[in-house]
């Protein structure tokens, strides 16, 4: 199962996801065990993980974008994948790495090109194309094209260390597509099941930062 550390950038700066409440999220340097700075950059050269994925929240909320600083990322691991808030197919054609579309900003109907899918959920399922009845829906669409994967992500679980298992097993059954969580894990345990469960892959921020997993883990890229 693939590690991604996550790194999530408001106004050039990492900061701590909690609970999709963007307003609220505070720089790394305020809110981390094992880094001292609030640059990306810095952050990755200091952490060392082999694959990482990005969420640049400025332009998920249209007031800017962070490209440079996630090109730069791109240099210093073995993959980066991106959610930047695209809007449209054009967007996806200019980016130099594995974009990922979000259901909250992205009309996943017109998805023209292989690219990681993140299913957003905020208390319900956040549609942006209003096409779908239900995320089954979506997932059921999804399945007739061929993805990186689907990243299932929970954003009221986001950082609370408790991921939502009864949603990603829900997905799992459902997808032909390889399926990521993102949200809420916070031990060994938690990894462990989610292998078990058919994961491909999974989302880690919090629990690093809080040392309740080693940097082993986001640096081997592996579990």
């Amino acid at each position: 199962m693939k590690i991604f550390f996550v790194l999530d950038i408001k106004e050039r700066k990492a900061v701590l996801a909690e609970k999709g409440e963007r307003e609220k999220y505070r720089p790394l340097s305020e809110k981390s065990l094992v880094v001292k700075s609030s640059d990306p950059v810095e952050i990755v050269r200091v952490l060392k993980p082999r694959f990482l994925y990005v969420a640049d929240l400025d332009r998920i909320s249209g007031v800017g974008d962070n490209f440079e600083i996630i090109e730069n990322l791109s240099s210093l691991v073995e993959d980066v994948i991106a959610d930047c808030g695209f809007r449209n197919a054009e967007e996806l054609r200019t980016v130099k790495f594995k974009a990922v579309v979000g259901t909250e900003t992205f009309d996943i109907t017109e998805i023209d090109r292989k690219c990681y899918v993140s299913l957003d959920f905020r208390d319900s399922f956040l549609d942006s194309s209003g096409k779908f009845k239900n995320w089954k829906d979506a997932v059921e669409f999804l399945n007739s094209l061929e993805l990186y994967g689907l990243i299932v992500l929970n954003l009221r679980r986001v950082g609370s260390l408790k991921p939502d298992f009864e949603l990603v097993s829900e997905i799992l059954e459902l997808s032909d597509n390889p399926v990521l969580l993102g949200g809420g894990i916070g031990s060994i345990s938690d990894l462990e099941k989610l292998k078990e469960m058919g994961c491909e892959g999974v989302l880690i921020a919090t629990a690093i930062h809080r040392k309740l997993l080693p940097l082993s883990l986001i640096q081997n890229g592996f579990i």
